[in-house]
């Protein structure tokens, strides 16, 4: 808050500054610092002065949000890709006794021919949709478990590791496709 001040103190006084000896009205100044008020305190909200947990710059860590430069997950792609690898063949992560392998066994019902990547229309949800929709989709479907937040560690795993999985498949057809 005291910076705040401060700099509508430096606005104040850098409006008697440019005007000289001819002082503002009163009324002109009052809007001036009025309106730089308000843009300072919209930019504290949206995440000027580190309200924002993606900000590096940010008072407020958030260790847990994984576009947080200080967690532990982030800091390393290959770690996050591991930690999706394990979610996406782990059969508790839902309610139903399914994991994300069990219906994508060999990159089966991915379509990866026809959809390429996201976001693309998918039958399921019968509408276009993104990869964090898609995964968030079936978490609560097939695997009748709780939406992942978008800014989890989980949610990020899964998608890293997604990524690197397509790749396999793209890898893969290029060793079958003759020559």
């Amino acid at each position: 808050m005291k910076k705040i001040y401060a700099k509508l103190y430096c606005i104040h006084k850098s409006i008697d500054e440019k005007r000289g000896t001819k002082k503002m009205k009163s009324h002109v100044k009052f809007f001036v610092v009025l309106l730089s008020a308000l843009f300072l305190f919209a930019g504290n909200a949206y995440g000027g002065w580190g309200g924002n947990p993606c900000n590096p710059c940010g008072k407020k860590k958030n260790v847990c949000n994984p576009c947080n430069p200080c967690s532990k997950m982030s800091k390393s792609y290959s770690a996050l890709v591991k930690k999706g690898k394990k979610l996406w063949n782990n059969e508790k992560l839902g309610n139903s006794g399914v994991s994300c392998m069990s219906c994508h066994m060999n990159h089966e019902n991915l379509n990866l021919d026809k959809v390429g990547t996201f976001p693309h229309y998918v039958a399921m949800p019968d509408k276009v949709v993104t990869l964090d929709q898609m995964i968030n989709y079936c978490m609560i479907t097939p695997m009748e478990a709780k939406a992942l937040p978008w800014d989890s560690i989980k949610m990020t795993a899964l998608a890293s590791y997604y990524q690197e999985y397509i790749k396999s498949y793209k890898e893969a057809k290029k060793r079958l496709q003759p020559m």
